[in-house]
């Protein structure tokens, strides 16, 4: 079975499709396909996230494990930011060029396995989390990510109760100044200062 947190999509057969996300009064435009995470609809811990971040004009962010591009393309025309967008699933970054191009976004996108091909560092990191990956990889990225951040940059996540957020707020306390922004329907949003020693 092919994942959407694999590398290659090609054995699935297309199902393009569009769909629309209204934020903050602007109205976005995403094509979709089969193995991009949720290709139906904006799913509703991505929303939570993006509303309860808070990002300055111009400040680079990264959009880890963007899958269609959904945060990336919404913080670089909310914010007027400079966006950086990775995904392991090369579907899922051909449909991030698509879908910033699109609505009028400029962004970075490119190939990569984690932290693997980021050689930068940003004002933000922003993550819905590929949960299914195992929680060994995922709290890899999560302490990988810091060395990523500027002085005094964020980490923000999203995870459900169910899938292991208070586990992980105890984890990521160990490498970050750490507040819970918001709690909504079981999802934490976790923000994550970098103010700690790596």
């Amino acid at each position: 079975m092919t994942h959407y947190f694999s590398r290659n999509q090609e054995t699935l057969k297309h199902d393009r499709k569009e769909i629309t996300f209204t934020f903050k009064q602007k109205t976005f435009s995403f094509i979709t396909d089969a193995g991009v995470f949720s290709k139906d609809h904006v799913d509703s811990a991505t929303e939570l996230l993006l509303k309860a971040i808070d990002i300055k004009t111009d400040e680079d962010v990264l959009d880890m494990g963007c899958g269609y591009g959904i945060i990336g393309t919404v913080i670089g025309k909310i914010y007027t930011a400079n966006v950086t967008m990775i995904d392991v699933n090369l579907r899922a970054l051909e449909l991030s060029r698509i879908n910033l191009k699109n609505n009028g976004v400029n962004g970075v996108v490119f190939e990569s396995d984690g932290f693997e091909n980021v050689d930068q560092q940003f004002h933000h990191i922003v993550t819905n989390p590929p949960i299914r990956i195992g929680k060994t990889q995922l709290y890899n990225i999560f302490k990988t990510a810091k060395a990523h951040l500027k002085s005094k940059g964020i980490l923000w996540i999203v995870m459900h109760k169910k899938h292991g957020a208070l586990s992980a707020i105890k984890f990521l306390d160990k490498h970050y100044q750490v507040t819970v922004v918001n709690k909504e329907k079981g999802f934490h949003i976790i923000r994550c200062q970098n103010s700690l020693t790596i």
